[in-house]
């Protein structure tokens, strides 16, 4: 009897280990896919509408330029520099780690006693392994590469001294607070024949970005903007963004996998709130390059 106790016990121990060593396997794949491969984000502000609104998520292509430190879980600091695996264009949405957070992306453990206590318990544990202690993710187009002149001039883009060219087409409503109701709509076209849409919610030369210094992008770095261009916290304000490190980017946007009109907690109104046209549209085949299209046309 002694004997086939031990034996059941030895078996359950076996089951447990296995199952034990199965979730282990799938952590680790879940991490390689996301290091490597694809990585999911959600949209949470409207800095990049239209082409982009809240509560879509996209999968970001993490092989489209390469690896660095800020690709992996973590950010380990004894990664230094690039593995290039290829280089934004003019035009190309991308995600890109900011170090820097802004007051207003509160996230939800900063709220109450403990949300307080697990925020610096996590600062403490990134800080320990030699690890960011603050930063975001950010989705922008990338208007100006290396040893570009960018230059806002009364809400007008300027690339090396050249206008970019706008076409009106149109009215958008926007739901942000604070922002006028009604934004006016343009096709913009940048100096390499890349299409997107803008919006401006003000008139030209009263945001107040629509004016700034000429910057002239740095060696391996980048100039990103918001296409929502009156409401976007981007490379225009040099003191919170500035230029962006090639070493920060994470991936470029591949295809949209879902859009909902429900906040992000809001998981029992999701399947009300489903942009069921965005869902559909046909982005699988950029899976393997990032896109520059716009999405506006299913908004």
């Amino acid at each position: 009897m002694q004997f086939f106790m031990n034996k059941n016990l030895k078996k359950e121990k076996s089951i447990k280990q296995n199952g034990l060593l199965g979730y282990v396997w799938a952590i680790l794949l879940i991490l390689v896919i996301q290091t490597f491969l694809y990585q999911p984000f959600t949209i949470p502000s409207g800095s990049m509408v239209p082409t982009l609104l809240v509560g879509d998520f996209i999968m970001v292509n993490k092989f489209a330029y390469g690896y660095s430190r800020y690709s992996m879980f973590l950010q380990p600091k004894f990664i230094k520099g690039r593995f290039k695996t290829g280089e934004p264009k003019q035009g190309d949405v991308v995600v890109f780690f900011h170090d820097y957070k802004l007051e207003n992306e509160a996230k939800f453990y900063d709220r109450g006693m403990f949300g307080g206590f697990f925020q610096r318990l996590w600062r403490n544990i990134r800080c320990a392994i030699g690890c960011p202690s603050e930063g975001v993710s950010y989705v922008k187009r990338v208007i100006g590469l290396p040893g570009d002149h960018i230059q806002m001039r009364n809400g007008q883009l300027f690339i090396n001294n050249v206008p970019t060219q706008l076409t009106r087409k149109g009215d958008y409503p926007l739901f942000d607070d604070g922002m006028p109701p009604i934004a006016k709509l343009y096709e913009e076209t940048l100096p390499n024949g890349v299409k997107h849409y803008i919006l401006k919610a003000f008139d030209f030369g009263k945001a107040s970005l629509d004016n700034t210094e000429e910057f002239v992008v740095p060696e391996k770095s980048y100039f990103c903007m918001g296409d929502n261009r009156d409401n976007s916290c981007d490379s225009r304000d040099i003191k919170q963004v500035g230029f962006i490190d090639e070493n920060k980017l994470i991936g470029g946007p591949t295809f949209l996998f879902f859009s909902t009109n429900a906040k992000l907690w809001q998981v029992h109104k999701w399947l009300f709130s489903i942009r069921w046209k965005r869902l559909f549209h046909a982005y699988w085949t950029k899976l393997l390059h990032p896109f520059r299209a716009n999405l506006t046309e299913v908004c």
